[in-house]
């Protein structure tokens, strides 16, 4: 749902344009702070979350949401929306993620790559949903009570669901799916995975920011947020700069959200048979194909035929950086790390959203935004197949 929120904020662009005169680069602006203040607090969340567990920090965060949402719908001038949206909105999303990713990786010692992908479909539905319902609202009752809308829906879902959340197995006297001890007269089962201390262990925070790995894993997932968000926030604007009505531009977010479910299920299911890197080299690839078509992109079944790729392959790349991080660095800070790869792509996402605003004002034309988007996505496949080729632990002091 959070996602799916997030990702309808480029449909009040013009209602919002309309009643204050604004301009997009403004507006982009808003949407690049909350981005960046999420990823800015995302890592205090996974470490509140490793230590605490998830359900008091999801309750925090989920609420913060629900806040900034209601704030926005009462904003009178731009300042107000920065620190209702851009902050309060902004630093809720930090803890959705994480947390998630984080208890569901503890859960699963096999098929995470499956569970993680149906976790993270999650925020394919969201979308799926959300935007249109946004263009609803906004046809319906305007922007301001469809921002109130939203957020009192946001409140009651995460207050509903922080509840239920349980950070490990051992909580409740299980052990993660797929794993057993084995008994020492017995063995292990066929089909099974022995279980053992070390699954819990891994590396501590400190020590994998000494790796090149968790660097370049950062550096991938900024140049992911700047090619993906500079299009997620502007590509309803484009539509219906060539034409198309806002209620049918809104569609393409929802075919978004389809692809985006279908990528997130398929490639974390496929990456427990060919492997995370190569999953996330084919995701690269197909991405950055997608961008290309992109550019010459000037009807609506075009867009569409972007939307299913984008997504599917943008999809795919969620769930695969989690299970990257869990895979080279072990489970230990696995919510702190994935905070950082969130903190990394938000910084990435704000700057694109920005910047195809500035593009725009700058041209009257998003040509130049999509080339920008298609080149970092371009040089971020170039840096994973980099990756594949480094040996896991690699600690640059030593």
């Amino acid at each position: 749902m959070q996602n799916g929120i997030q990702y309808s904020f480029g449909i009040f662009f013009k209602p919002l344009i309309a009643d204050f005169g604004w301009t997009r680069a403004s507006l982009s602006g808003v949407y690049a702070l909350a981005l960046i203040s999420g990823g800015l607090f995302a890592i205090p969340a996974g470490w509140l979350a490793d230590r605490f567990g998830p359900a008091k920090i999801a309750l925090i965060y989920g609420s913060l949401i629900g806040l900034g949402l209601i704030l926005s719908s009462q904003i009178t001038d731009l300042l107000q929306l920065y620190i209702a949206y851009g902050v309060i909105f902004g630093i809720g999303t930090s803890g959705v993620f994480a947390v998630s990713s984080g208890i569901t990786a503890r859960w699963f010692y096999k098929k995470r790559g499956l569970a993680l992908g149906i976790v993270s479909a999650g925020v394919g539905f969201g979308i799926l949903v959300m935007p249109p319902a946004a263009e609803y609202f906004i046809r319906a009752v305007g922007w301001s009570r469809s921002y109130l809308i939203m957020g009192i829906m946001a409140l009651l879902v995460f207050v509903a669901t922080a509840l239920l959340l349980r950070r490990d197995p051992k909580d409740i006297g299980c052990l993660p799916y797929g794993a057993v001890k084995p008994q020492p007269e017995d063995g292990v089962s066929q089909g099974q995975k022995s279980y053992h201390p070390a699954f819990d262990g891994g590396m501590t925070l400190w020590d994998a920011c000494r790796t090149l790995p968790l660097w370049l894993l950062v550096c991938i997932a900024v140049l992911v947020g700047v090619c993906t968000q500079m299009i997620f926030l502007h590509l309803v604007n484009y539509a219906t700069d060539i034409g198309i009505s806002p209620l049918v531009a809104a569609t393409i977010i929802s075919v978004i959200g389809i692809g985006g479910i279908f990528g997130r299920i398929l490639m974390g299911s496929g990456s427990d048979r060919i492997g995370n890197m190569n999953a996330m080299i084919l995701c690269m690839a197909i991405q950055t194909a997608s961008l290309v078509w992109l550019i010459y992109s000037s009807e609506l079944w075009m867009l569409y035929v972007f939307a299913g790729l984008f997504c599917f392959a943008f999809g795919g790349e969620v769930p695969l950086l989690t299970l990257l991080v869990s895979e080279r660095f072990g489970l230990r800070a696995v919510s702190a790390l994935v905070g950082l790869m969130l903190l990394a792509t938000r910084v990435g996402a704000g700057l694109g959203s920005w910047l195809g605003g500035q593009i725009f004002d700058a041209t009257d034309s998003y040509t130049a935004a999509f080339i920008t988007a298609s080149v970092a996505s371009t040089i971020a496949m170039i840096a994973v197949i980099s990756m594949k080729r480094m040996k896991k632990g690699l600690i640059t002091g030593h």
